[in-house]
């Protein structure tokens, strides 16, 4: 954390490391390839293996970032020719050949316990996983093909279980008993939105290891999050605040317009949709955004290019329904207005094209600041800068798959295409979205219902018509079942059965000349929504009704009536609206490619911080001062929970705020019983939302260090919000497989070392030790419960005051008094010179000078108190340089210890410890 002009100048990397430099070695000749191995063979210790345990490392990718010319190293650890699952380091190399920075998640003595001899096949190994995953058996399973060498790389065919053709190869699988012979395959789940990577092992079938690679909400863990310790704040609307435009500094001027919720607008409530004009970023999208051949003039007019294709998928079958690719024509035009009143089913047009927008602005920002090709970006043609091509990210609005979620999958190796699925939000809290209303007779009155996905939706006006129930005269007579009858734009009732789908009764209807259907339930509770196939598509609109009510209204019949949108409550919600959510599914993305390079999967552990990678893209790259202030609420779903603005709770465990009394996440927060009242934060979500609290901390300091740019797509050093996107993109490439918090924020900081020289290292340690990520805190395993939270910062970011006793000696006053705090700078730089919330004092344990709860919670810790000065007198300074803050003591505090810290805008800070008596 010193100045990188003293960094020593060693020439082998094999030698050790000097002292106290800011990388883990000076220059060095040679490949940055070559380099990394030596280093890490010559370092076993340091990274928990023996030398033998590094005899063979096999270069699983390496590229460099353009922008600081670090190349990033992936190694992986193999025995017997034989890659080990899960054993990897990433080694971080800058342009003199100097090591900045090494993660890893080497396995240790890898012959000890290897047994166990190969008697499964892929096919084998394939039909063992079904059954481990308890799919569907395997129809047919075939080898599609097969390379030589010991992994026996095998292609199997999808068999009926996986949506794509199932990768399959042989390596050693880490266990509790030592390495397993195994199998890992990828299965991406016909069945379920799942992408598996399952590892069988190769003699017995047993299951070894499984992980979804597919990002979601877990429904009880999203319902979990919205029961609130208490109001942190209220939301007010904020649609009338003028967001900036932001344009591309070299956009393609290919003359398309989209009409969408423009960047920097999180969401409808930050304001209208608008027209904008040529969106595409030229360094990232060189031929705009519907090329894919890489000559002049779209390859498409559709919602389909380079970077990705957006369409709906409401039969949920992973497949593009017929004609849901909007079309912009010739000119690209892409102008279709939504009418947020109407359910979205009315507008899939408008929601298509927004998420084709947005999905396309992400990987432009992104590759910006070094997602690009060679580190495994997300592009049809790489137009020869590096990578592997072909996979283009799946955009599909209305996913059918579920509800009230969204989600990302992405599989590990570049050049496969991740999908992204995005779901309605009904907002049954309101009631259901959907309403049969009778006019007259017994059954008077209105009713409500739920919606058909693979239907026309019924709009506010609704369709209008006589109810007629159904006698199709075979079997169950009013199941619809068998061609009928009606009177012409007569509303059919139908009742759900087994013996036929929603949709065929739905054809059905239509054919027998029906305007609208009402499917009665057949079991007693709620009315279901319905799905169906969108080929052929259907022209009329249906929804369900309970059982109780369909008695009811069957009842009452003959009777004239209308099916049309609930009125009394809002209109359901639809995420494709939610550029926000874009932002952190496709964060999904960026975060699992990135760490540990192109060919890997490896954000694991119970520590990993996945989701809160992805939060922080969103609300970073949204960030808005008009909006956001660091000390308010900024929260995150809002509109998907039908509240009015960012500003208020969300769907996280708490709002992000550098204001620990809205966010009191500390490091300890992660463990089991460590969150509020004594719950435990959700894994992934809650435990990536305290990760992306703390990086919203760093982003707030930054930019009041280094001013806000509305412009994202500027460079890195125009704005402490460009800097933060930046140091954490470069983080994610550096960090390697595995990390947790600790790594992260290492990361973080050799980041920052590698592209300043280390300019914002206090800061940054500041920004960390505030949340109990201070250099002394140690993450054991990436386990949620052997971490130990500490708040110092590095000791080259500390100094001591004049006339107190040093860190971390106590220092007695009378609780009440005003105590002189004077420091000294090598000259007189003016009283504007502390970061902000500087000073504070903050409760300690007098024994360990710990900060922990007096009650032994573990979260809230005692929060930072604001200093205060006696009568107002504030900062004072001599023209020599030596500064005095007359800290004013609370009475209240005789009895306890608290540290006082003065933090100064380049984030140095000085510390001291005080006891107060009476």
């Amino acid at each position: 954390m010193t100045s990188l002009t003293v960094k020593p100048a060693w020439a082998d990397p094999a030698q050790a490391r000097p002292a106290n430099p800011i990388f883990l070695t000076g220059a060095n000749s040679g490949a940055p390839n070559d380099i990394a191995v030596s280093y890490l063979q010559a370092h076993p210790a340091e990274h928990g293996v023996r030398g033998a345990d590094l005899t063979d490392l096999a270069v699983a990718s390496s590229y460099t970032s353009r922008h600081n010319g670090v190349t990033h190293v992936n190694l992986a650890q193999r025995y017997k020719d034989l890659e080990v699952f899960g054993a990897t380091a990433t080694v971080n190399i800058a342009r003199d050949g100097s090591v900045i920075f090494v993660g890893d998640t080497l396995v240790p003595g890898l012959s000890d316990k290897a047994a166990g001899t190969i008697s499964l096949d892929a096919v084998e190994a394939v039909e063992a996983a079904a059954d481990a995953l308890d799919l569907a058996d395997p129809a047919s399973p075939r080898v599609m093909s097969r390379s030589g060498g010991p992994a026996q790389r095998t292609v199997v065919s999808g068999s009926g279980i996986s949506e794509q053709p199932i990768p399959a190869e042989l390596g050693w699988q880490p266990t509790d008993d030592g390495l397993r012979p195994a199998w890992q395959l990828v299965i991406d789940d016909s069945s379920d939105v799942h992408l598996w990577n399952v590892t069988i092992d190769a003699e017995t079938s047993e299951l070894l290891n499984t992980e979804d690679w597919t990002h979601q909400d877990s429904p009880t863990d999203l319902a979990s999050t919205l029961g609130r310790r208490a109001n942190e704040a209220p939301t007010i609307a904020t649609a009338s605040i003028p967001a900036p435009r932001v344009t591309p500094p070299n956009p393609v001027d290919d003359g398309s317009s989209y009409r969408v919720f423009e960047f920097p607008k999180g969401d409808p409530n930050d304001g209208p949709q608008s027209l904008v004009t040529n969106p595409a970023d030229g360094t990232a999208s060189p031929y705009g955004w519907h090329d894919t051949d890489g000559a002049p003039g779209a390859d498409y007019t559709i919602t389909r290019g380079n970077n990705a294709h957006a369409y709906t998928d409401r039969d949920a079958n992973n497949q593009i329904d017929p004609a849901s690719g909007a079309d912009g024509g010739a000119g690209l035009s892409f102008n279709f207005p939504a009418d947020l009143n109407e359910h979205p089913q009315t507008y899939t047009q408008a929601a298509v094209v927004n998420q084709f927008y947005w999905c396309n602005m992400v990987h432009d920002l992104t590759y910006r600041y070094g997602f690009d090709e060679a580190s495994g970006n997300f592009q049809v043609n790489n137009y020869g800068r590096g990578g592997t091509g072909g996979d283009d990210v799946q955009c599909e609005a209305h996913d059918g798959s579920g509800q009230n979620n969204a989600n990302f999958s992405t599989p590990a190796l570049d050049g496969g295409r991740p999908r992204m699925q995005m779901f309605l939000w009904p907002g049954n809290q309101f009631g259901l979205p959907n309403a049969v209303t009778i006019n007259g007779g017994s059954a008077a009155g209105t009713y409500e219902a739920e919606y058909a996905r693979f239907t026309p939706a019924p709009t506010s006006a609704g369709f209008a018509g006589e109810l007629v129930p159904v006698n199709d005269g075979t079997g169950a007579s009013g199941d619809g079942c068998s061609a009928y009858s009606l009177p012409a734009g007569a509303i059919a009732v139908v009742d759900r059965t087994s013996s036929c789908n929603a949709f065929t009764q739905v054809v059905n209807a239509e054919a027998a000349g029906a305007a609208a259907v009402v499917v009665v339930n057949n079991v007693a509770g709620a009315p279901a929504v319905m799905s169906g196939s969108m080929n052929p598509a259907v022209g009329i609109p249906a929804v369900m009704v309970s059982q109780a009510d369909g008695d009811t209204i069957k009842a009452g019949l003959p009777a004239s009536g209308r099916v049309h949108r609930n009125l009394n409550r809002p209109a359901m919600r639809d995420a494709s609206f939610r550029s926000e959510t874009i932002f952190h599914e496709y964060g999904h993305g960026v975060s699992n490619r990135l760490t540990g390079g192109p060919t890997v999967n490896c954000l694991t552990g119970e520590e990993q911080m996945g989701e809160g990678w992805s939060d922080f893209l969103a609300i970073t790259s949204l960030l808005n001062p008009a909006i956001d202030d660091p000390e308010n609420a900024r929260g995150y779903g809002q509109y998907a929970l039908f509240q009015d603005s960012r500003v208020g709770g969300g769907i996280r465990p708490r709002p992000y705020s550098r204001n620990m009394e809205i966010q009191p996440f500390t490091y300890d927060s992660i463990k089991t019983g460590g969150w509020l009242d004594g719950t435990s934060l959700a894994a992934p979500h809650g435990i990536g939302h305290g990760w992306a609290a703390v990086l919203w901390d760093m982003t707030w300091d930054l930019v009041e260090r280094h001013g806000f740019n509305p412009n994202v797509y500027e460079a890195w050093n125009t704005g402490g919000n460009n800097l933060a996107l930046q140091l954490v993109i470069d983080g994610l490439k550096m960090q390697g497989c595995g990390p947790g918090f600790v790594t992260g924020r290492n990361a973080i900081i050799a980041a920052d070392a590698a592209l300043t020289g280390g300019d914002n290292a206090c800061t940054l340690w500041a920004s960390f030790a505030r949340r109990g990520l201070g250099y002394s805190a140690v993450q054991g395993t990436t386990s949620r419960n052997d971490n130990t939270e500490a708040f110092d910062t590095h000791p080259s970011c500390r100094g001591d005051f004049v006339e107190r006793a040093a860190q971390p000696a106590l220092n007695t006053v009378v609780a009440g008094d005003a105590v002189p705090m004077k420091f000294k700078l090598a000259t007189n730089r003016g009283l504007d010179i502390l970061a902000s919330g500087s000073p504070y004092s903050r409760l300690v344990d007098c024994e360990t000078l710990k900060t922990v709860g007096p009650d032994a919670a573990t979260t809230p810790r005692p929060i930072p108190v604001a200093a205060v000065s006696a009568g107002g007198s504030g900062l004072s300074a001599n023209a020599n340089g030596l500064y005095n803050y007359p800290w004013k003591t609370d009475p209240t505090w005789a009895g306890t210890c608290r540290e006082f810290v003065l933090t100064l805008d380049n984030g140095f800070q000085h510390r001291a410890y005080f006891r107060f008596t009476d």
